[in-house]
């Protein structure tokens, strides 16, 4: 039998499927595909599964969130 201490969390994944994109992001599927459509994020078809990568997420986000600004 395993130990709790012996348990490594799960790396990251390199890519989403829409729906773990949705999840990650904080809106529905459609507003993923949507984003998809208009090529705002951009996918890759693997084994007919649309896979949208951790960087492409990622970079959606630095382009369109609002960076902090330094408190003075």
């Amino acid at each position: 039998m395993q130990n709790n201490d012996d348990i490594k969390p799960l790396p990251e994944p390199l890519a989403y499927d829409i729906r773990q994109a949705a999840a990650a992001l904080n809106m529905s599927t459609k507003s993923v595909r949507r984003l998809l459509r208009r090529r705002i994020l951009t996918s890759c078809k693997a084994l007919r599964k649309i896979l949208i990568p951790r960087k492409q997420i990622e970079d959606f986000l630095r382009a369109n969130c609002d960076t902090p600004k330094p408190v003075s």
